[in-house]
């Protein structure tokens, strides 16, 4: 009887057996909702590592279709020569050597800023590949059939310009340096009507200006259009 008794008192009751399968479950309860919390947070931080490294990247193409820009002669209406460039506070038109798009050809691209709402904006690129079509007036209406989104919801971006205001100021300070006179930064900037190319486009994304160098290739372009012409 002792020993019958002893074995019955090592066991488990029903109610223990409740408790126990209780508390287990409430520990199983909370490690799947730590688990669950921790997989959301980790999948929302490799999501934002990875939008931020595929705007990087577009930000990357556009950039290195500004440091190819070409500059481009046309004729305006009355058939006079000019570069075919146009530069606003808001946005940029010109011709690259390296299209996103369709590189290997020449096209025509535009880089705007784009209400994105709450007062922010995001980055357009868009493509016109000239391919088989022959670029000669600036008003020439051409198709672009490629958009991408670079940039979004950015709390301010504008475009700048540097170069020559006009020939004239550039033949001055050729002929009088001591006039200190040189190219100058500003919002706006027509190469066609000033027959001249910027040097620099200032890409201002918030506080931060990402200056553009374009290549030297505005007089020797000019010369060759004028003389085939």
């Amino acid at each position: 009887m002792g020993t019958h008794a002893a074995l019955r008192s090592r066991g488990f009751t029903l109610v223990e057996l409740l408790i126990a399968m209780a508390i287990l479950g409430m520990v199983v309860g909370l490690a799947s909702y730590g688990y669950s919390l921790y997989t959301r947070h980790w999948e929302g931080r490799v999501g934002h590592f990875d939008r931020a490294q595929a705007q990087y990247q577009r930000l990357d193409l556009a950039i290195a279709a500004l440091e190819n820009t070409l500059p481009y002669v046309v004729r305006d209406a009355r058939g006079r020569p000019g570069f075919y460039f146009l530069g606003r506070e808001e946005g940029l038109t010109l011709v690259t050597l390296s299209p996103v798009f369709t590189p290997g050809d020449l096209a025509v691209i535009r880089l705007f800023r784009e209400p994105a709402g709450d007062g922010r904006w995001r980055l357009v690129y868009e493509e016109a590949p000239l391919g088989d079509t022959r670029l000669r007036r600036a008003e020439q209406t051409l198709p672009f059939r490629h958009r991408m989104v670079v940039l979004d919801g950015l709390p301010a971006l504008s475009f700048a310009f540097y170069g020559w205001r006009s020939v004239q100021a550039r033949l001055e300070a050729a002929d009088s340096p001591e006039l200190g006179l040189g190219p100058e930064w500003s919002a706006e900037y027509d190469g066609l009507a000033l027959e001249q190319h910027p040097q620099r486009i200032a890409l201002r994304i918030a506080d931060v200006d990402t200056v553009v160098f374009v290549p030297e290739r505005a007089d020797s372009a000019y010369r060759r259009y004028v003389s085939r012409e």
